[in-house]
């Protein structure tokens, strides 16, 4: 068998092999780009009523007045259920009304924060909407709205917005189940 002897030298040079490498790693690890954390991408489905939802909300809230009534309501019910056309339908006048005085020209830009319930055909989202300008009576340019979608022969189509009872049971039942 044979002996290995190291020299107090060599032992130095050894150790601080192991420490230097030591130190490199850890730097390493410290200075690589950390992989950005990515939200898992969402079903066909789900992008699906996702995009029904936006694309209803920004219909209705896109107002010209210029174009008509009957355009906005054209265009409105293409993207809604029957019932959710009919709902709209209802108050179409009042509204219309008060938009041709105020000569009112609004975009509306929709972003779809959360989806809050689902069923196989219907779901809930919380949607944040920014307007270009307020509505007739309101200095709001910022709201955040609850509507459903409904799964349709069609394909997934907004149905209507929550009302204020229904959002508060909503958040009632979400602080409930321990969600903010």
């Amino acid at each position: 068998m044979k002996e290995f002897t190291f020299s107090k030298r060599n032992s130095f040079l050894i150790l601080l092999t192991i420490l230097l490498t030591g130190c490199g790693i850890l730097l390493i690890q410290q200075l690589a780009p950390k992989p950005a954390a990515t939200d898992p991408a969402p079903s066909p489905e789900q992008a699906a009523a996702e995009k029904a939802v936006v694309e209803g909300i920004e219909a209705f809230f896109q107002i010209q007045s210029d174009t008509g009534k009957e355009a906005w309501l054209s265009h409105f019910c293409s993207l809604s259920t029957v019932n959710g056309c009919a709902l709209i339908e209802m108050g179409a006048d009042r509204l219309w009304k008060k938009y041709a005085e105020a000569k009112t020209s609004v975009q509306a830009t929709v972003k779809a924060v959360e989806q809050i319930s689902s069923t196989t055909a219907e779901q809930v989202w919380k949607v944040e909407v920014t307007l270009s300008e307020p509505l007739p009576g309101s200095n709001k340019t910022q709201e955040e709205v609850y509507a459903v979608v409904v799964e349709t022969e069609g394909g997934w189509k907004f149905d209507r917005f929550l009302l204020e009872p229904e959002i508060q049971a909503l958040n009632d039942r979400q602080k409930k189940d321990g969600r903010p």
